[in-house]
Protein backbone atom coordinates (compact mmCIF):
# COMPACT_ATOMS: atom_id res chain seq x y z
CA UNK A 1 0.00 0.00 0.00
CA UNK A 2 0.99 3.23 -0.56
CA UNK A 3 0.63 6.72 1.79
CA UNK A 4 -0.68 10.12 0.25
CA UNK A 5 0.04 13.90 1.61
CA UNK A 6 -2.13 16.75 -0.21
CA UNK A 7 -0.55 20.10 0.54
CA UNK A 8 -2.45 23.13 0.15
CA UNK A 9 -3.29 26.43 2.27
CA UNK A 10 -6.82 26.32 1.40
CA UNK A 11 -8.57 23.69 3.41
CA UNK A 12 -11.52 23.33 0.88
CA UNK A 13 -8.50 22.70 -1.93
CA UNK A 14 -7.61 19.75 0.34
CA UNK A 15 -10.83 18.28 1.30
CA UNK A 16 -11.64 18.15 -2.06
CA UNK A 17 -8.39 16.18 -2.98
CA UNK A 18 -8.86 13.96 0.01
CA UNK A 19 -12.55 13.62 0.17
CA UNK A 20 -13.66 14.43 -3.28
CA UNK A 21 -12.19 11.97 -5.05
CA UNK A 22 -12.90 8.43 -4.86
CA UNK A 23 -9.63 6.46 -4.04
CA UNK A 24 -10.58 3.15 -3.51
CA UNK A 25 -9.35 1.79 -6.69
CA UNK A 26 -5.84 2.59 -5.84
CA UNK A 27 -3.51 0.93 -3.43
CA UNK A 28 -3.50 3.65 -0.94
CA UNK A 29 -3.10 3.32 2.58
CA UNK A 30 -3.09 6.51 4.36
CA UNK A 31 -4.38 10.22 3.37
CA UNK A 32 -2.63 12.80 4.87
CA UNK A 33 -3.28 16.39 4.85
CA UNK A 34 -1.10 19.45 5.43
CA UNK A 35 -2.43 23.40 5.27
CA UNK A 36 1.55 24.38 5.16
CA UNK A 37 4.50 23.94 4.26
CA UNK A 38 6.11 23.34 7.73
CA UNK A 39 2.93 20.98 8.67
CA UNK A 40 3.91 18.91 5.87
CA UNK A 41 7.40 18.22 6.93
CA UNK A 42 5.99 17.42 10.36
CA UNK A 43 4.27 14.69 8.43
CA UNK A 44 6.88 14.06 6.00
CA UNK A 45 9.43 12.99 8.82
CA UNK A 46 7.03 11.56 10.93
CA UNK A 47 5.78 9.35 8.12
CA UNK A 48 6.79 7.28 4.78
CA UNK A 49 4.85 9.65 2.08
CA UNK A 50 4.98 7.58 -1.77
CA UNK A 51 3.28 10.79 -4.00
CA UNK A 52 3.16 14.06 -2.63
CA UNK A 53 -0.16 16.71 -4.11
CA UNK A 54 1.55 20.11 -3.35
CA UNK A 55 0.37 23.60 -4.22
CA UNK A 56 3.13 25.77 -5.46
CA UNK A 57 1.86 29.13 -3.83
CA UNK A 58 1.61 29.20 0.11
CA UNK A 59 2.26 31.93 2.54
CA UNK A 60 4.90 30.41 4.28
CA UNK A 61 6.88 28.80 2.12
CA UNK A 62 6.16 27.82 -1.95
CA UNK A 63 5.75 24.19 -2.73
CA UNK A 64 9.45 24.31 -4.97
CA UNK A 65 11.02 25.13 -1.74
CA UNK A 66 9.43 22.38 -0.03
CA UNK A 67 10.23 20.27 -3.00
CA UNK A 68 13.63 21.52 -2.46
CA UNK A 69 13.66 19.98 1.26
CA UNK A 70 11.45 16.69 0.04
CA UNK A 71 14.33 15.66 -2.04
CA UNK A 72 16.78 15.93 0.84
CA UNK A 73 15.01 14.04 3.22
CA UNK A 74 12.33 11.62 0.89
CA UNK A 75 14.33 11.63 -1.93
CA UNK A 76 11.85 8.54 -3.08
CA UNK A 77 8.52 10.33 -2.77
CA UNK A 78 6.82 11.36 -6.04
CA UNK A 79 5.65 15.21 -6.33
CA UNK A 80 2.66 16.42 -8.29
CA UNK A 81 2.65 20.02 -8.27
CA UNK A 82 -0.79 22.33 -8.46
CA UNK A 83 -1.01 25.97 -9.12
CA UNK A 84 -3.37 28.80 -10.14
CA UNK A 85 -0.95 30.12 -12.64
CA UNK A 86 0.21 29.31 -16.05
CA UNK A 87 3.70 30.06 -15.21
CA UNK A 88 6.42 28.80 -17.43
CA UNK A 89 9.33 29.63 -14.65
CA UNK A 90 6.97 27.67 -12.52
CA UNK A 91 6.88 24.59 -14.79
CA UNK A 92 10.52 24.68 -15.23
CA UNK A 93 11.60 24.92 -11.51
CA UNK A 94 9.16 21.58 -10.75
CA UNK A 95 11.01 19.66 -13.73
CA UNK A 96 14.51 20.68 -12.55
CA UNK A 97 13.52 19.39 -8.71
CA UNK A 98 12.53 15.89 -10.30
CA UNK A 99 8.53 16.34 -10.11
CA UNK A 100 6.37 13.58 -11.72
CA UNK A 101 3.73 16.00 -12.98
CA UNK A 102 2.33 19.30 -13.25
CA UNK A 103 -1.24 20.18 -13.24
CA UNK A 104 -3.04 24.19 -13.16
CA UNK A 105 -6.21 24.94 -11.00
CA UNK A 106 -8.81 24.26 -11.50
CA UNK A 107 -8.04 20.46 -11.37
CA UNK A 108 -9.54 17.84 -13.16
CA UNK A 109 -10.15 15.10 -10.37
CA UNK A 110 -10.46 12.44 -13.07
CA UNK A 111 -6.54 13.52 -14.61
CA UNK A 112 -5.26 14.33 -11.20
CA UNK A 113 -6.53 10.46 -9.96
CA UNK A 114 -4.90 9.01 -13.46
CA UNK A 115 -1.61 10.98 -12.89
CA UNK A 116 -1.43 9.64 -9.37
CA UNK A 117 -2.39 6.03 -10.48
CA UNK A 118 1.06 6.46 -12.77
CA UNK A 119 2.68 7.91 -10.28
CA UNK A 120 1.98 4.82 -8.26
CA UNK A 121 3.03 2.80 -10.53
CA UNK A 122 6.33 4.51 -11.12
CA UNK A 123 6.99 3.40 -7.65
CA UNK A 124 6.38 -0.06 -7.58
CA UNK A 125 8.23 -0.54 -10.81
CA UNK A 126 11.61 1.48 -9.17
CA UNK A 127 10.67 -1.01 -5.75
CA UNK A 128 10.65 -3.81 -7.84
CA UNK A 129 13.75 -2.58 -9.55
CA UNK A 130 15.10 -1.74 -6.19
CA UNK A 131 14.70 -5.08 -4.68
CA UNK A 132 16.11 -6.81 -7.76
CA UNK A 133 19.00 -4.95 -7.68
CA UNK A 134 19.65 -5.33 -3.86
CA UNK A 135 19.24 -9.08 -4.25
CA UNK A 136 20.99 -9.17 -7.45
CA UNK A 137 23.82 -6.92 -5.41
CA UNK A 138 23.43 -9.48 -2.23
CA UNK A 139 23.90 -12.42 -4.58
CA UNK A 140 26.68 -10.99 -6.29
CA UNK A 141 28.44 -10.32 -3.26
CA UNK A 142 28.26 -14.19 -2.30
CA UNK A 143 29.29 -14.71 -6.38
CA UNK A 144 32.50 -12.84 -5.26
CA UNK A 145 33.54 -14.43 -1.76
CA UNK A 146 32.86 -17.38 -3.48
CA UNK A 147 35.20 -16.74 -6.84
CA UNK A 148 38.24 -18.45 -5.64
CA UNK A 149 36.32 -21.64 -4.63
CA UNK A 150 34.69 -21.92 -8.14
CA UNK A 151 38.13 -20.55 -10.06
CA UNK A 152 39.71 -24.02 -7.82
CA UNK A 153 36.94 -26.17 -9.16
CA UNK A 154 37.18 -25.07 -12.48
CA UNK A 155 41.16 -25.85 -12.66
CA UNK A 156 40.10 -29.08 -10.43
CA UNK A 157 37.56 -30.57 -13.11
CA UNK A 158 40.04 -29.57 -16.05
CA UNK A 159 43.15 -31.41 -14.22
CA UNK A 160 40.47 -34.57 -13.74
CA UNK A 161 39.45 -34.09 -17.58
CA UNK A 162 35.95 -33.68 -16.33
CA UNK A 163 35.31 -30.63 -18.60
CA UNK A 164 35.55 -30.85 -22.93
CA UNK A 165 38.76 -28.44 -23.33
CA UNK A 166 37.45 -26.82 -26.44
CA UNK A 167 38.40 -23.40 -27.64
CA UNK A 168 34.75 -22.05 -26.71
CA UNK A 169 34.47 -23.66 -23.22
CA UNK A 170 37.98 -22.31 -21.99
CA UNK A 171 36.78 -19.01 -23.93
CA UNK A 172 33.28 -19.03 -21.46
CA UNK A 173 35.06 -19.98 -18.70
CA UNK A 174 37.80 -17.49 -18.76
CA UNK A 175 35.40 -14.66 -18.92
CA UNK A 176 33.03 -16.24 -16.70
CA UNK A 177 35.49 -16.65 -13.92
CA UNK A 178 37.47 -13.30 -14.42
CA UNK A 179 40.93 -15.44 -15.58
CA UNK A 180 43.18 -13.11 -17.46
CA UNK A 181 43.65 -15.83 -19.78
CA UNK A 182 41.96 -16.84 -23.47
CA UNK A 183 41.70 -20.17 -25.22
CA UNK A 184 45.87 -19.82 -26.74
CA UNK A 185 47.25 -18.75 -23.06
CA UNK A 186 49.82 -21.07 -21.77
CA UNK A 187 50.65 -21.61 -18.01
CA UNK A 188 53.08 -22.86 -15.85
CA UNK A 189 52.16 -25.68 -13.12
CA UNK A 190 54.31 -25.90 -9.90
CA UNK A 191 53.94 -29.32 -7.94
CA UNK A 192 54.12 -28.68 -4.08
CA UNK A 193 54.36 -32.09 -2.45
CA UNK A 194 54.94 -32.03 1.36
CA UNK A 195 56.81 -34.97 2.38
CA UNK A 196 57.22 -35.07 5.88
CA UNK A 197 55.50 -33.37 8.50
CA UNK A 198 58.01 -32.96 11.49
CA UNK A 199 55.09 -33.56 13.92
CA UNK A 200 51.95 -35.53 14.56
CA UNK A 201 48.94 -34.02 12.99
CA UNK A 202 45.20 -35.21 12.95
CA UNK A 203 43.21 -34.84 9.55
CA UNK A 204 41.96 -32.01 10.93
CA UNK A 205 44.95 -29.96 11.35
CA UNK A 206 46.82 -31.37 8.09
CA UNK A 207 43.90 -29.73 6.42
CA UNK A 208 44.43 -26.45 8.22
CA UNK A 209 48.38 -26.58 7.40
CA UNK A 210 47.38 -27.11 3.74
CA UNK A 211 45.30 -24.18 3.61
CA UNK A 212 48.41 -22.31 4.95
CA UNK A 213 51.20 -23.87 2.36
CA UNK A 214 48.32 -22.47 -0.22
CA UNK A 215 48.25 -19.30 1.32
CA UNK A 216 52.03 -19.10 1.50
CA UNK A 217 52.30 -20.23 -1.83
CA UNK A 218 50.40 -17.68 -3.18
CA UNK A 219 52.42 -14.72 -1.30
CA UNK A 220 55.63 -16.15 -2.17
CA UNK A 221 55.73 -18.38 -5.32
CA UNK A 222 53.21 -15.98 -7.42
CA UNK A 223 53.47 -12.74 -5.64
CA UNK A 224 51.73 -9.87 -7.57
CA UNK A 225 51.67 -12.61 -11.15
CA UNK A 226 48.49 -13.80 -12.22
CA UNK A 227 47.43 -16.94 -10.88
CA UNK A 228 45.73 -19.68 -8.50
CA UNK A 229 47.25 -22.60 -6.12
CA UNK A 230 44.86 -25.03 -5.96
CA UNK A 231 44.81 -28.51 -4.38
CA UNK A 232 44.33 -31.18 -7.13
CA UNK A 233 42.18 -34.29 -7.12
CA UNK A 234 45.41 -36.43 -5.89
CA UNK A 235 46.02 -34.18 -2.87
CA UNK A 236 48.85 -32.10 -4.17
CA UNK A 237 49.07 -28.31 -3.96
CA UNK A 238 49.36 -27.10 -7.14
CA UNK A 239 50.47 -23.73 -8.56
CA UNK A 240 49.70 -22.18 -11.51
CA UNK A 241 50.98 -19.54 -13.15
CA UNK A 242 49.30 -17.56 -16.09
CA UNK A 243 52.47 -16.92 -18.58
CA UNK A 244 52.36 -13.41 -19.43
CA UNK A 245 55.09 -10.64 -20.38
CA UNK A 246 55.85 -10.12 -16.53
CA UNK A 247 56.20 -14.07 -16.24
CA UNK A 248 59.03 -14.36 -13.79
CA UNK A 249 62.01 -16.06 -15.79
CA UNK A 250 63.32 -19.71 -14.92
CA UNK A 251 66.37 -18.66 -12.41
CA UNK A 252 63.60 -16.16 -10.63
CA UNK A 253 60.99 -18.79 -10.26
CA UNK A 254 63.57 -21.02 -8.32
CA UNK A 255 64.63 -18.41 -6.19
CA UNK A 256 60.94 -17.94 -5.27
CA UNK A 257 60.80 -21.96 -4.84
CA UNK A 258 63.69 -22.37 -2.44
CA UNK A 259 62.59 -19.09 -0.42
CA UNK A 260 59.14 -20.90 -0.26
CA UNK A 261 60.42 -24.09 0.70
CA UNK A 262 62.70 -22.27 3.58
CA UNK A 263 60.44 -20.63 4.81
CA UNK A 264 58.00 -23.06 5.20
CA UNK A 265 60.80 -25.59 6.80
CA UNK A 266 60.43 -22.79 9.45
CA UNK A 267 57.56 -21.88 10.08
CA UNK A 268 55.31 -24.94 9.41
CA UNK A 269 57.76 -27.14 10.43
CA UNK A 270 57.46 -29.57 7.10
CA UNK A 271 59.83 -30.02 4.34
CA UNK A 272 59.13 -30.19 0.54
CA UNK A 273 59.70 -30.21 -2.99
CA UNK A 274 58.82 -27.71 -5.57
CA UNK A 275 58.15 -29.53 -9.36
CA UNK A 276 58.32 -26.77 -11.92
CA UNK A 277 56.89 -27.64 -15.24
CA UNK A 278 57.12 -26.03 -18.75
CA UNK A 279 54.61 -24.06 -19.99
CA UNK A 280 52.04 -24.88 -21.45
CA UNK A 281 48.51 -24.55 -23.24
CA UNK A 282 45.67 -24.97 -20.91
CA UNK A 283 44.10 -28.00 -23.40
CA UNK A 284 47.20 -30.16 -22.64
CA UNK A 285 48.01 -28.81 -19.28
CA UNK A 286 47.01 -32.74 -17.95
CA UNK A 287 49.87 -34.45 -19.36
CA UNK A 288 52.41 -31.68 -17.70
CA UNK A 289 51.17 -32.24 -14.38
CA UNK A 290 51.01 -36.10 -14.88
CA UNK A 291 54.92 -35.87 -15.92
CA UNK A 292 55.36 -33.24 -12.37
CA UNK A 293 53.53 -36.32 -10.76
CA UNK A 294 55.75 -39.14 -11.96
CA UNK A 295 58.78 -37.04 -10.64
CA UNK A 296 57.44 -36.56 -7.06
CA UNK A 297 57.03 -40.14 -7.49
CA UNK A 298 60.19 -41.51 -8.00
CA UNK A 299 61.82 -38.87 -6.50
CA UNK A 300 62.55 -41.07 -3.30
CA UNK A 301 66.12 -39.63 -2.30
CA UNK A 302 66.37 -35.65 -2.85
CA UNK A 303 64.31 -33.18 0.19
CA UNK A 304 63.43 -29.88 0.13
CA UNK A 305 64.19 -29.27 -3.36
CA UNK A 306 63.24 -27.66 -6.53
CA UNK A 307 63.24 -29.58 -9.57
CA UNK A 308 62.56 -29.45 -13.29
CA UNK A 309 60.62 -31.29 -15.98
CA UNK A 310 63.07 -30.84 -18.35
CA UNK A 311 66.10 -30.96 -16.81
CA UNK A 312 65.23 -33.74 -14.10
CA UNK A 313 62.91 -36.04 -15.37
CA UNK A 314 64.63 -39.66 -15.54
CA UNK A 315 63.83 -42.12 -18.67
CA UNK A 316 62.14 -44.70 -17.90
CA UNK A 317 64.64 -47.19 -19.45
CA UNK A 318 67.01 -46.00 -16.67
CA UNK A 319 64.92 -47.96 -14.23
CA UNK A 320 67.50 -49.50 -11.13
CA UNK A 321 67.24 -53.08 -10.18
CA UNK A 322 65.88 -54.20 -6.84
CA UNK A 323 68.29 -55.17 -4.32
CA UNK A 324 68.18 -58.90 -3.49
CA UNK A 325 67.39 -59.37 0.61
CA UNK A 326 67.35 -63.09 0.51
CA UNK A 327 70.25 -63.15 2.94
CA UNK A 328 68.67 -61.14 5.53
CA UNK A 329 66.05 -63.74 6.15
CA UNK A 330 68.49 -66.04 8.18
CA UNK A 331 69.73 -63.12 10.22
CA UNK A 332 66.43 -62.16 11.04
CA UNK A 333 65.05 -65.84 11.99
CA UNK A 334 68.39 -66.06 13.85
CA UNK A 335 67.39 -62.96 15.77
CA UNK A 336 70.61 -61.15 14.65
CA UNK A 337 69.51 -57.43 15.28
CA UNK A 338 72.56 -55.51 15.11
CA UNK A 339 73.74 -57.12 11.63
CA UNK A 340 70.86 -56.91 9.95
CA UNK A 341 70.41 -53.04 11.36
CA UNK A 342 74.10 -52.85 9.39
CA UNK A 343 73.06 -54.86 6.32
CA UNK A 344 70.01 -52.07 6.26
CA UNK A 345 72.39 -49.35 6.69
CA UNK A 346 74.56 -50.25 4.40
CA UNK A 347 71.67 -50.63 1.85
CA UNK A 348 70.36 -47.54 1.85
CA UNK A 349 73.53 -45.84 1.65
CA UNK A 350 74.50 -47.83 -1.33
CA UNK A 351 71.11 -46.48 -2.71
CA UNK A 352 71.28 -42.77 -1.48
CA UNK A 353 74.63 -42.42 -3.67
CA UNK A 354 72.70 -44.39 -7.00
CA UNK A 355 69.11 -43.93 -8.90
CA UNK A 356 66.92 -45.11 -6.72
CA UNK A 357 63.47 -45.30 -7.45
CA UNK A 358 60.04 -45.26 -6.16
CA UNK A 359 59.54 -49.01 -7.59
CA UNK A 360 63.20 -49.79 -5.88
CA UNK A 361 61.79 -48.97 -2.37
CA UNK A 362 58.40 -50.61 -3.05
CA UNK A 363 60.28 -53.73 -3.90
CA UNK A 364 62.34 -53.68 -0.62
CA UNK A 365 59.52 -53.20 1.58
CA UNK A 366 57.45 -55.60 0.26
CA UNK A 367 60.38 -57.83 0.53
CA UNK A 368 60.46 -57.13 4.38
CA UNK A 369 57.49 -57.81 4.58
CA UNK A 370 57.74 -61.11 2.58
CA UNK A 371 60.64 -62.25 5.21
CA UNK A 372 58.34 -61.26 8.37
CA UNK A 373 55.55 -63.37 7.23
CA UNK A 374 57.84 -65.90 6.23
CA UNK A 375 60.13 -66.28 9.42
CA UNK A 376 56.84 -65.83 11.88
CA UNK A 377 54.94 -68.78 10.23
CA UNK A 378 57.68 -70.63 10.42
CA UNK A 379 57.91 -70.01 13.91
CA UNK A 380 54.42 -70.54 14.26
CA UNK A 381 53.73 -67.13 15.68
CA UNK A 382 50.74 -64.54 14.73
CA UNK A 383 52.19 -61.33 12.81
CA UNK A 384 49.25 -59.59 13.71
CA UNK A 385 50.16 -60.00 17.47
CA UNK A 386 53.87 -59.37 17.02
CA UNK A 387 52.70 -55.35 14.85
CA UNK A 388 49.02 -55.20 16.79
CA UNK A 389 49.65 -51.44 15.21
CA UNK A 390 49.60 -51.70 11.80
CA UNK A 391 53.13 -51.31 10.84
CA UNK A 392 53.35 -53.62 8.20
CA UNK A 393 49.48 -52.09 6.20
CA UNK A 394 51.20 -48.43 5.31
CA UNK A 395 53.47 -49.51 2.83
CA UNK A 396 52.98 -46.63 0.75
CA UNK A 397 53.67 -44.00 3.21
CA UNK A 398 57.02 -46.34 4.30
CA UNK A 399 58.31 -46.17 0.78
CA UNK A 400 57.56 -42.57 0.25
CA UNK A 401 61.43 -41.61 0.72
CA UNK A 402 64.49 -43.01 1.46
CA UNK A 403 64.72 -42.01 4.62
CA UNK A 404 61.26 -43.35 5.55
CA UNK A 405 61.98 -46.47 4.04
CA UNK A 406 64.98 -46.66 6.64
CA UNK A 407 63.17 -45.80 9.88
CA UNK A 408 60.40 -48.47 8.87
CA UNK A 409 62.49 -51.16 8.31
CA UNK A 410 64.50 -50.38 11.45
CA UNK A 411 61.22 -50.08 13.24
CA UNK A 412 59.77 -53.41 11.85
CA UNK A 413 63.12 -55.62 12.33
CA UNK A 414 63.46 -54.62 16.02
CA UNK A 415 60.17 -55.21 16.39
CA UNK A 416 59.91 -58.52 15.05
CA UNK A 417 62.87 -59.82 16.77
CA UNK A 418 62.10 -58.78 20.15
CA UNK A 419 58.82 -60.24 19.86
CA UNK A 420 60.30 -63.57 18.98
CA UNK A 421 62.51 -63.35 21.60
CA UNK A 422 60.19 -62.82 23.73
CA UNK A 423 57.43 -65.10 22.91
CA UNK A 424 60.43 -68.14 22.67
CA UNK A 425 60.24 -67.36 26.44
CA UNK A 426 56.57 -67.42 26.62
CA UNK A 427 55.72 -70.83 25.29
CA UNK A 428 54.39 -72.56 28.62
CA UNK A 429 51.91 -69.78 28.54
CA UNK A 430 50.61 -70.36 25.36
CA UNK A 431 50.23 -73.94 26.27
CA UNK A 432 48.42 -73.07 29.62
CA UNK A 433 46.04 -70.79 27.34
CA UNK A 434 45.31 -73.53 25.03
CA UNK A 435 44.16 -75.99 27.68
CA UNK A 436 42.16 -73.99 29.01
CA UNK A 437 40.25 -73.25 26.13
CA UNK A 438 40.04 -76.96 25.51
CA UNK A 439 38.41 -77.45 28.70
CA UNK A 440 36.27 -74.45 28.55
CA UNK A 441 34.68 -75.67 24.76
CA UNK A 442 34.35 -79.46 25.87
CA UNK A 443 30.54 -79.54 24.86
CA UNK A 444 31.79 -78.11 21.16
CA UNK A 445 33.32 -79.65 17.83
CA UNK A 446 36.76 -77.86 18.21
CA UNK A 447 39.35 -78.56 15.35
CA UNK A 448 43.31 -77.85 15.69
CA UNK A 449 42.25 -75.00 13.49
CA UNK A 450 40.05 -73.21 15.83
CA UNK A 451 42.59 -73.71 18.61
CA UNK A 452 45.56 -72.86 16.14
CA UNK A 453 43.52 -69.31 15.65
CA UNK A 454 42.46 -68.42 19.05
CA UNK A 455 46.30 -67.98 19.95
CA UNK A 456 46.91 -66.87 16.57
CA UNK A 457 49.48 -69.67 15.93
CA UNK A 458 50.14 -71.63 13.04
CA UNK A 459 48.61 -74.97 13.45
CA UNK A 460 51.20 -77.27 12.40
CA UNK A 461 53.73 -75.50 15.10
CA UNK A 462 50.81 -75.34 17.70
CA UNK A 463 50.87 -79.16 17.43
CA UNK A 464 54.51 -79.19 17.25
CA UNK A 465 54.75 -76.93 20.49
CA UNK A 466 51.87 -78.35 22.62
CA UNK A 467 53.02 -81.92 22.17
CA UNK A 468 56.83 -81.25 23.43
CA UNK A 469 55.26 -79.47 26.10
CA UNK A 470 52.89 -81.97 27.66
CA UNK A 471 53.79 -85.37 25.85
CA UNK A 472 49.82 -85.23 24.05
CA UNK A 473 48.92 -84.01 20.71
CA UNK A 474 46.07 -81.61 20.75
CA UNK A 475 43.38 -84.73 19.80
CA UNK A 476 45.07 -86.98 23.02
CA UNK A 477 44.48 -84.03 25.41
CA UNK A 478 41.07 -83.02 24.25
CA UNK A 479 40.12 -86.96 25.03
CA UNK A 480 42.02 -87.25 28.14
CA UNK A 481 39.85 -84.25 29.69
CA UNK A 482 36.66 -84.99 27.93
CA UNK A 483 37.28 -88.81 29.44
CA UNK A 484 37.94 -87.43 32.48
CA UNK A 485 34.76 -84.95 32.97
CA UNK A 486 32.76 -88.65 31.97
CA UNK A 487 34.18 -90.54 34.28
CA UNK A 488 33.43 -87.89 37.39
CA UNK A 489 29.59 -87.41 36.02
CA UNK A 490 28.75 -91.25 35.68
CA UNK A 491 30.17 -91.48 39.57
CA UNK A 492 28.53 -87.93 40.86
CA UNK A 493 25.45 -87.42 38.82
CA UNK A 494 22.50 -89.36 37.87
CA UNK A 495 22.20 -88.18 34.43
CA UNK A 496 21.45 -90.24 31.71
CA UNK A 497 24.74 -91.41 30.33
CA UNK A 498 23.49 -90.08 26.73
CA UNK A 499 23.16 -86.16 28.19
CA UNK A 500 26.81 -87.13 29.70
CA UNK A 501 28.06 -88.08 26.31
CA UNK A 502 26.44 -84.27 25.10
CA UNK A 503 28.17 -82.57 28.17
CA UNK A 504 31.07 -83.48 26.87
CA UNK A 505 30.49 -83.54 23.25
CA UNK A 506 29.87 -85.88 21.52
CA UNK A 507 26.31 -86.21 20.06
CA UNK A 508 26.03 -89.98 18.93
CA UNK A 509 26.33 -92.24 22.11
CA UNK A 510 27.77 -94.97 19.88
CA UNK A 511 31.23 -93.26 19.07
CA UNK A 512 31.24 -92.08 23.29
CA UNK A 513 30.88 -95.62 24.16
CA UNK A 514 33.52 -97.16 22.01
CA UNK A 515 35.99 -93.97 23.22
CA UNK A 516 34.94 -94.39 26.41
CA UNK A 517 35.65 -98.41 26.16
CA UNK A 518 39.17 -97.76 24.40
CA UNK A 519 40.00 -95.79 27.62
CA UNK A 520 38.83 -97.30 30.47
CA UNK A 521 38.66 -101.10 28.91
CA UNK A 522 34.73 -101.28 30.03
CA UNK A 523 31.66 -99.43 29.35
CA UNK A 524 29.93 -96.22 30.60
CA UNK A 525 27.04 -98.77 31.70
CA UNK A 526 29.82 -100.83 33.37
CA UNK A 527 31.91 -97.76 34.76
CA UNK A 528 28.67 -96.36 36.60
CA UNK A 529 28.01 -99.39 37.92
CA UNK A 530 31.20 -100.64 39.54
CA UNK A 531 32.10 -97.06 41.15
CA UNK A 532 28.29 -95.91 42.09
CA UNK A 533 28.44 -99.37 44.20
CA UNK A 534 31.62 -98.63 45.26
CA UNK A 535 31.01 -95.51 46.61
CA UNK A 536 27.92 -96.54 47.96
Amino acid sequence: MFNLLVVDDEKFAVKGITQGIDWSDLPIGQMYEAYGAEEAKHILTACPIDVLISDIEMPDANGLKLQEWVKEQSPFTETVFLTGHANFDYAQKAIQLGSFNYLLKPVDHSQLKEIVAKAIHQIQSERELLDFNKTYETYYKHWLNQLPILVERFWQEVLAGKIPLTQERLQAAFELYGIPLNAQSLVIPVLISVEQWKEDLNARDEEIMGYALRKAGAEMILQEHPGCVILDQNGFHLVLLYVQDSTPVPMELDRRCYDYIQACNRFFHCSLSCYIGEKTPVAEINQVVGTLLRMERDNVVKINGVLHQLRDEVPGSLLPTAPSITDWFLLYELGKLDELLLRIDELTDRMQQGAARSETLQALGYGLIHMVYHVGHKKGLSIQNMFPHDELQDIAAATRSLNQLRSWAIRVVSTGIEYMSRHHQDISAVVAKVQKYMNDHLHEEVSRDDIAHFVHLNPAYLSRLFKKETGLSLSEYMLKIRMDKAQKLLIESDRKISSVAEVIGYSHFSHFAKMFKRVTGISPQEYRKKFQTNKS
